[in-house]
């Protein structure tokens, strides 16, 4: 074979096929040594690395390549794209060793690992024991999840006509990644609120005249009264009679939402505490939500019973006495303040 160096000493150029095939060549080495050295495995020791939900593939790379998981974020980036699984990559904890290669962490990727919780948001909360039972099961941030609830125009994408979330923070048990951080894991209970207020309730609340927020807002009220499911609708129908009526509601659960201090049992001079929410105080629905109502009391509120009832006390064995005048109403106050007595006085 004759040297390339002797044709240019005797006066004759290589061909223009040859010069390309020898760039080709020089180039496809040139890429594969890249290859090579790019996809090679760092050593480092065993590591799971948590993965959140929706994090680009940009995101993922980067944080893999400070946690020495791979030598080049834009070559994991540049390999996702061609081999078409950019889309595909799953959130979760992902265990990586020292021995994969780029590629190998890549299929790692496409593993499902995303782990979920299970974690139960009662009845009957307000926003600040939510947040308290997120941050704790979840380990969210609690600063976060607060500013995201009451952001109004976070309340509207999703949906919300309200200035806050109170009372859309829909009660129920969850399964929930792990990785799901805090704009997902209220969108999840948010979304939850509007699948079980359905467009049949939404339908019921137009028929009496309600808006959502109203709804909402009565079946919140609903729920701090009510223990029995059977007396939901009774309930909701005292109020709905007291508004049409013009009286004033007089919840006692407004009023321990009013006070800087509540819930905890209320003495006279409450009663008076200067508060819109005071509904003792002030006529008509409250400004909003006191608490998360569930489903029993989201449908009672605008399916109230067809009663005459305006007025109920509690037994005191959750349930309650309704009556029509305030006549019935002030005798079964004195039927149940005398049982009271004489259940303590047997203690």
């Amino acid at each position: 074979m004759i040297p390339i160096s002797s044709l240019w000493k005797r006066g004759r150029r290589p061909s223009l096929t040859f010069t390309v095939t020898a760039s080709v060549f020089a180039v496809g080495l040139g890429l594969s040594t890249s290859i090579y050295v790019l996809n090679r495995p760092t050593g480092v020791k065993l590591r799971s690395v948590r993965i959140e939900s929706g994090t680009s593939v940009g995101a993922i790379a980067a944080r893999l390549h400070k946690e020495r998981v791979i030598r080049s974020p834009r070559f994991l980036r540049v390999l996702a794209v061609i081999t078409g699984v950019s889309r595909s990559l799953t959130a979760g904890d992902h265990p990586f060793s020292g021995r994969m290669s780029a590629w190998d962490v890549l299929q790692e990727l496409q593993v499902p690992r995303d782990i979920t919780q299970s974690i139960t948001i009662p009845e009957g909360l307000r926003k600040e024991r939510v947040i308290e039972i997120l941050g704790r099961e979840l380990g969210l941030d609690k600063d976060r999840l607060t500013r995201l609830i009451d952001d109004p125009l976070f309340c509207k994408k999703l949906n919300v006509e309200a200035r806050d979330l109170e009372g859309y923070l829909f009660p129920e048990t969850y399964r929930v990644s792990v990785a799901a951080k805090e704009q997902q894991v209220l969108e999840i209970l948010v979304i939850q609120f509007h699948r079980l207020f359905s467009e049949e309730l939404r339908e019921s609340a137009r028929q009496i005249g309600m808006t959502v927020h109203e709804a909402v807002t009565m079946a919140s009220i609903i729920e701090g009264e009510a223990q029995l499911d059977a007396e939901r609708t009774t309930i909701s129908a005292v109020y709905h009679n007291r508004l049409k009526k013009k009286m004033r509601l007089q919840a006692d659960p407004t009023v321990q939402y009013a006070l800087p201090d509540g819930p905890r049992r209320l003495f006279n001079k409450d009663y008076e505490f200067n508060s819109p929410y005071n509904t003792y105080r002030n006529r008509g629905l409250p400004p909003g939500p006191i608490q998360s109502p569930g489903a029993a009391s989201l449908a009672a509120a605008v399916n109230p019973a067809d009663v005459e009832y305006l007025y109920f006390v509690a037994r005191g064995d959750g349930s309650h006495i309704f009556t029509k005048t305030a006549a019935e109403h002030a005798k079964a106050k004195r039927e149940t303040q005398a049982a009271r007595r004489r259940t303590w006085k047997r203690r």
